[in-house]
């Protein structure tokens, strides 16, 4: 059995780039102040971290925009069917509509569903 990732927005690779161009400026901040350091062997070893970081994460979000690996937004919101009535979504498979959540217990307000822990003699 294949297990299906749940493939990203496209606000989320957004979301990616952004961080990854943070992580480049922070990297040519720590560049450009390495004359001022106490250790610069420190800063320029994150400075190569956080460019290589950043490259990383820059490439593979280009790399699924342009394979469209993401989930579409627009193509989502257009399939789904415009709801009835009060504006309430049709139930769904698995959906518990017969209930009554109160503070107490959840009381199933179907009149002609058995009781199944019983057995045939009503015991």
């Amino acid at each position: 059995m294949k297990i299906q990732k749940k493939k990203p927005t496209q606000i989320n690779l957004m979301i990616r780039c952004i961080v990854a161009m943070y992580l480049i400026y922070l990297a040519h901040g720590l560049i450009s102040e390495l004359n001022t350091s106490e250790n610069p062997r420190l800063m320029v070893g994150f400075a190569i971290f956080f460019t290589f970081v950043g490259v990383l994460i820059i490439a593979f979000t280009v790399k699924a925009f342009i394979n469209k690996e993401y989930t579409d937004m627009n193509a989502i919101e257009a399939d789904e069917e415009p709801s009835e009535g009060n504006g309430n979504k049709t139930p769904t498979e698995g959906t518990v509509i017969d209930e009554l959540i109160t503070d107490d217990a959840v009381i199933d307000e179907r009149k002609d569903v058995k009781d199944e822990t019983q057995d045939e003699t009503g015991e």
